[in-house]
């Protein structure tokens, strides 16, 4: 019996000893091999890390005055892995607050959560704050639930210099893959036009993280770590804020671009084309459901006509032409051509506006009337060679290198081109079209006001700029390339576009300021449709010009007529403001 007994008390102690051993050696895997493995684990239980958005930087007027900033904003965002076993009963306590049905909070949950796990997903972004501390005294209610802060885009100015500061936008899924290696985070937001996307580099800021222990409860115990954002570089522009308002009010939401240009370095003082947009609609999710209406709006409001939009000229091309007629020599100032409201070009009459005809006329008479007979005749004397060397010399056809992006070069038409296009050669009559800014021909505003700056300068072609410092420091310079004109055919020149505002019968009289003499040209082309555009371009004072402007007016009427009061206005504020 005692030998039986000790035997069943040996077999119960190797049991014993066999699940002790396979125990220690289950710990002993837990903790050496996959130790931490069940380490990470618990450290993503109860450890959060909060995304913090860098600022972009600040974009300012030549007066310190602000064109874009950020704000304060509040984004009610989830935990996916923190909040999915509660979420539908977290969704009921959030959504009255947020004035939504919890049925969407979910719907946006579900939608968003791909891939984030660990990271927060936004169910609600840029709330009130009343609502962001009605959810914050609910938290310990709200697994995974947290309420976080980013900066919003915020555009003072609004449609008035949209077509300058442009706006922002999210990335799309292949952006933010390319963008990877370059410290985005795909939640970051990027510049889609204008200074916002030219500048990118310079404006984002790159974002941090804060790492916080957290409780069963979802309230933070402490922090563990922080990697801070880093706001992105201030950009001051050459624009004046006061001007870009004043021109946006007087073109009224018309169809056009109007571009003002201090003469001392190139800097912009304004650019505006309209109708415009309120890039505010972009930065936000709400005003994001509103921005389809500026894609299907006919009148294109996202087209910056002042770069992009390209145009036959009509008149103001005649500077183009007197000048080409010039080099060649073969008119001079006091050449004189008789209208008698036409020319006859290869057996066709081109006309002139004015049907009775000018009579007699040289060329300040005929800069200040704008006579079509003159042009054609001095146009054909060049010849289309002549004609597209100056062209070329003026910069038509080519960028004018304004820090903008998105710049059209226009279109020239040449022999070669037509005989490609249409399998035709080149004929007179084109070259008298041409002569008058009519045909094939298209500029843009832009370039414009840069041919008009080239004359006013003396024959200095300064290339435009909108960026004048970046984070205090001065970037801009005076660039410049020359004419290649006779002084004396520009000094020619210019004494026609005096009296084209000055002279009593002069089309641009309507441009006149008192107290400043002004030189400029009117321009009515031909559009295709019922109205023509009208065109206006100048610079003041006339002795010694300090500023050029050009305005454009889409299918506006007579340049004259609706264009020339723009520009007096502009003029007008420019020397209220101490710029002439």
């Amino acid at each position: 019996m005692f030998h039986r007994g000790d035997e069943k008390a040996r077999r119960l102690q190797l049991v014993v000893l066999t699940c002790f051993a396979l125990l220690l050696v289950n710990a002993a895997r837990m903790q050496i091999f996959e130790g931490p493995r069940y380490k990470t684990l618990s450290e993503k239980n109860r450890i959060r890390v909060i995304y913090l958005e860098g600022p972009r930087g600040k974009i300012v007027d030549r007066n310190g005055l602000t064109l874009v900033t950020n704000r304060l904003s509040f984004n009610c965002s989830v935990v996916p892995r923190e909040a999915a076993s509660k979420l539908h009963k977290s969704c009921r306590i959030v959504a009255p607050i947020l004035g939504v049905e919890p049925e969407e909070l979910e719907k946006r949950f579900e939608k968003r959560r791909a891939g984030s796990s660990f990271n927060s997903v936004v169910l609600a972004e840029d709330i009130p704050q009343e609502a962001a501390i009605a959810i914050e005294e609910r938290l310990d209610r709200l697994p995974g639930f947290v309420i976080e802060t980013r900066p919003q885009r915020q555009y003072p100015l609004a449609e008035a210099a949209a077509h300058v500061t442009g706006y922002i936008g999210s990335q799309t899924r292949e952006e933010a893959e390319d963008r990877d290696l370059y410290e985005y985070a795909a939640s970051d937001w990027v510049g889609r036009d204008g200074i916002e996307k030219g500048y990118e580099a310079f404006l984002r800021g790159r974002s941090g993280g804060l790492q916080i222990e957290i409780n069963s409860r979802g309230r933070i115990v402490k922090p563990l770590g922080v990697k801070e954002p880093k706001d992105g570089k201030n950009i001051q522009l050459t624009v004046d804020a006061r001007l870009q308002s004043l021109v946006h009010t007087k073109l009224g939401g018309a169809k056009g671009a109007v571009v003002v240009m201090d003469l001392a370095e190139g800097g912009i003082l304004s650019l505006n084309s309209s109708p415009s947009f309120d890039p505010n609609l972009f930065a936000t999710s709400q005003g994001r459901r509103r921005v389809g209406r500026y894609l299907t709006d006919p009148r294109a409001p996202m087209l910056n006509r002042a770069i992009r939009g390209a145009y036959p000229p009509g008149s103001i091309y005649k500077i183009v032409t007197s000048m080409a007629s010039l080099k060649r020599r073969k008119m001079s100032p006091s050449t004189r051509v008789n209208c008698p409201g036409w020319l006859l070009v290869g057996g066709r009459r081109f006309p002139c506006w004015k049907k009775e005809g000018h009579g007699s006329q040289d060329l300040e008479e005929a800069f200040a009337h704008s006579c079509n007979a003159y042009f054609y005749s001095a146009g054909l004397s060049a010849g289309l060679d002549a004609i597209l060397e100056r062209n070329a010399a003026f910069g038509f056809g080519e960028l004018s290198g304004i820090d903008l992006p998105g710049e059209r070069r226009g279109f020239i038409p040449t022999r070669e081109w037509k005989k490609k296009t249409t399998g035709q050669g080149w004929y007179d009559g084109e070259t008298a079209n041409l002569s008058i800014g009519q045909g094939y021909l298209q500029v843009t505003p832009i370039q414009a006001m840069a041919m008009t700056a080239a004359v006013a300068t003396g024959g200095e072609k300064l290339q435009p700029h909108v960026i004048e410092k970046i984070n205090g420091v001065k970037v801009s310079e005076r660039y410049t390339k020359p004419l290649d004109a006779d002084p004396a055919d520009l000094a020619a020149v210019k004494r026609g576009l005096e009296a084209v505002v000055h002279s009593d019968t002069g089309t641009g009289r309507l441009a006149r300021l008192d107290g400043v003499r002004v030189a400029g040209k009117s321009g009515t082309a031909q559009s295709g449709q019922r109205e023509t555009h009208a065109w206006f371009v100048a610079y003041a004072p006339a002795e010694k010009p300090k500023v050029a402007v050009a305005v454009f007016l889409e299918g506006g009427g007579r340049g004259g007529v609706a264009a020339a009061p723009i520009v007096q206005d502009v003029l007008e504020w420019l020397k209220g403001a101490g710029y002439l």
